[in-house]
């Protein structure tokens, strides 16, 4: 959930972030400085430093960050400290150096700016907008007072006013954004062939010491990662509030509160006949229309000429029927008009996008409000459900105090929410069954808090309301393979290797020969080839094959006049993609669409501002 928070609470400003790739200022948990106790620095430079707590709350961040940005198949080793790490520290004294530049440049973030950002943050948004409870709440299931949040985005929004006004001070000329322009919109023509590495499968021949030797020259390969169980204490509000009995007075203040969720808002029952037009013919459906409504005033059947006229398939089949219609469910024209009508009357043609509109209003539900008395049961659910969060909120304060100050054992908060401890079963940093299916729980049980220190985790508030406390169980280090389990894996990935290797041997070689005069219909002919033309650099109903060969053919060097232009590369798969570049088709740039030229305008002036 800290994650969200970080990611969105600087939202005005976090696509310049994102381009500058860098770790937002945020993340360094000011709360650091409010806790007691010796902490290890893990950099120092010109008289600043940064902690072990500090780098470990950024680490965290940065992982989950990557997680959403790629999902579980994230490889392990960019999670791992000595990769992402390193990335971390330097975005750690990159954003101290901004801050101080800040500072000194005399940069400030004024206290409406900084609520304005919080009042905007959507985690933070009620059912009525910003809701100073829940901001609350959030920040106490964080870790954060507001206080310190506040702290770290004024101080992130100050640094970042540098960062911003670099890239707001780059511009493009017009001549750089016809060359690009010219570029990206450039069509090249052609047509391409695949080799397959199937090809050369009898020309393969893998030997035991071929085997052997690439088992021992390559064991990250057969290694099983290192697994993990872990001791664990989950909570939920489900776990509070009960025969908690709430009051008359509470329920009737959660009603006067919240009045406007009781509120059944006015409901029409609508049929329509619809009519479909196109530029050529709309005064002439219209007309079709006053045609129907004539016939439904002579007293038709409006599901019969519904049934016979509309084109709007589902509806017509029901006799025109749409059901209930609320506001701002339809197109403005049709509800402007539905809801202008009496019980049974029928519409003057109404145009919308869809088509000309025939309507009718069979039934009207007005508005009301619904007594205290029959919300009640919902009033009561929702007291109790407000008072279960309560409760929670402050178990998971004290259960995040308990374990910090008896960091080697989870007995205390045991004792404290008298919850039996579970435990999971092995799983992975990429991979686990139940609890630990949930990338923020494996992300916690390998941090060096929880894996080399033995210390128990921070809490963890996972997407279905639960909270997690762990500590790690039993570990499992990385373990290398037996030859002889592996053998017929290392024995399959040979060949395939070795079969992509002759096939991009074979074209290669043929693309040599097709640059020295090889007829390239006659080559297609005598190997029963098919080939497939290449596509347009940014068409989106391209094959996965058409993009790979794409990004070759788009930078491959520009054909002569004279004679053709041939390349190639190695694509998914082990295949190789062997083309023909016979042509390029240069578009007009009066054809280029406003949207892309000030597409390309503000890629530049990023570009020539930041500096990419």
């Amino acid at each position: 959930m800290l994650t969200t928070i970080r990611a969105k609470a600087t939202g005005w400003i976090a696509w310049a972030i994102v381009i500058l790739i860098t770790i937002p200022f945020a993340l360094w948990g000011v709360n650091s400085y409010f806790i007691d106790g010796v902490n290890v620095n893990i950099a120092e430079f010109s008289g600043e430093e940064i902690d072990y707590y500090t780098y470990q709350r950024a680490l965290y961040g940065a992982r989950d960050q990557l997680r959403e940005q790629v999902g579980d198949d994230l490889d392990p080793e960019l999670l791992s400290g000595n990769v992402l790490g390193r990335q971390v520290i330097e975005g750690l004294v990159r954003e101290r150096l901004l801050f101080d530049d800040a500072r000194d440049m005399g940069y400030r973030v004024s206290d409406e700016q900084l609520a304005e950002m919080i009042r905007r943050t959507p985690d933070f948004q009620g059912e009525d907008g910003f809701d100073h409870n829940v901001y609350e709440r959030v920040l106490q299931f964080s870790g954060y007072s507001p206080s310190e949040f506040e702290s770290v985005q004024r101080a992130s929004a100050a640094s970042q006013q540098v960062q911003t006004s670099f890239i707001h001070s780059g511009f493009s000329v017009d001549g750089a954004t016809d060359e690009l322009l010219a570029i990206l919109l450039q069509r090249r023509l052609g047509e391409y062939v695949i080799v397959q590495p199937e090809t050369f499968l009898p020309e393969v021949d893998i030997t035991d010491e071929d085997k052997r030797t690439h088992y021992e020259d390559n064991p990250e390969l057969y290694t099983e990662q290192e697994e993990l169980k872990v001791e664990y204490i989950e909570i939920s509000a489900d776990d509070f509030a009960e025969g908690y009995a709430p009051t008359d007075e509470t329920l009737q203040q959660i009603y006067d509160a919240d009045s406007a969720q009781f509120l059944k808002e006015e409901q029409r029952r609508v049929s329509h006949i619809l009519l479909e037009t196109d530029e050529s013919n709309t005064a002439s459906v219209i007309e079709q229309a006053h045609d129907l409504i004539g016939r439904l005033n002579d007293g038709e059947s409006f599901a019969d000429l519904a049934e016979e006229y509309s084109t709007d398939v589902g509806s017509a089949a029901q006799g025109g029927s749409l059901g209930w219609v609320n506001r701002g469910t339809t197109v403005a024209e049709f509800e402007a008009a539905a809801f202008s009508l009496t019980e049974g009357e029928i519409s003057e043609p109404i145009e919308s996008t869809f088509g000309v509109h025939v309507i009718r209003v069979d039934e009207i539900q007005q508005e009301q409000i619904e007594e205290f008395e029959q919300v009640r049961d919902q009033l009561i659910e929702r007291a109790r459900r407000v008072q279960a969060e309560e409760e929670l909120f402050a178990t998971v304060e004290e259960m995040r105090n308990v374990a910090f100050e008896q960091p080697d054992s989870l007995d205390a908060v045991k004792d404290l929410v008298g919850i039996e401890s579970q435990y999971t079963d092995w799983f992975s940093r990429t991979e686990g069954d139940d609890i630990a299916s949930f990338s923020s729980i494996r992300d916690a049980a390998f941090s060096l808090e929880v894996l080399e220190d033995g210390f128990n985790s921070e809490m963890i508030a996972l997407d279905d309301g639960r909270q997690v406390l762990l500590r790690k169980s039993e570990y499992r280090p990385a373990e290398l393979l037996e030859f002889s389990v592996v053998e017929s894996e290392i024995t399959e990935r040979l060949i395939g290797e070795r079969s992509a290797t002759l096939a991009e041997e074979f074209s290669e070689d043929l693309i040599e020969q097709l640059e020295d005069g090889r007829d390239w219909r006659e080559t297609i002919d005598e190997y029963g080839w098919e080939s497939v033309e290449i596509s347009a650099r940014a068409d989106p109903d391209v094959s996965d094959d058409g993009a790979e060969v794409s990004a070759y053919v788009y930078a491959w060097e520009k054909p002569s006049s004279d004679r053709d232009s041939f390349g190639g590369g190695s694509i998914s798969g082990g295949r190789y993609a062997v083309f023909r570049i016979s042509d390029i088709e240069d578009v007009e740039l009066a054809e280029a669409s406003e949207e892309e030229r000030t597409r390309i305008d503000d890629l530049l002036a990023l570009r020539f501002g930041v500096g990419l």
